[in-house]
């Protein structure tokens, strides 16, 4: 997982996880009352998917990164 600017938090995961990594961001998302205000799926070399989820502040991209680290 990396941290880029415009604060963009790119998690990577096997394809086959993608259901339960979008429902577990979901769920903590909503827990922590933080709104991306992007949210992008792209592909992650041959059998991987990532999201690049951005932020509005660093402060919120850093507390996403630190918990799909």
């Amino acid at each position: 997982m990396t941290l880029s600017f415009p604060l963009t938090v790119c998690v990577e995961q096997p394809e086959a996880a993608v259901v339960h990594a979008m429902n577990e961001m979901r769920t903590w998302l909503d827990n922590t009352r933080l709104q991306p205000v992007g949210f992008k799926i792209v592909t992650a070399g041959v059998t991987g998917i990532a999201f690049d989820v951005v932020f509005r502040s660093e402060a919120e991209a850093a507390q996403f990164k630190q918990a799909f680290a």
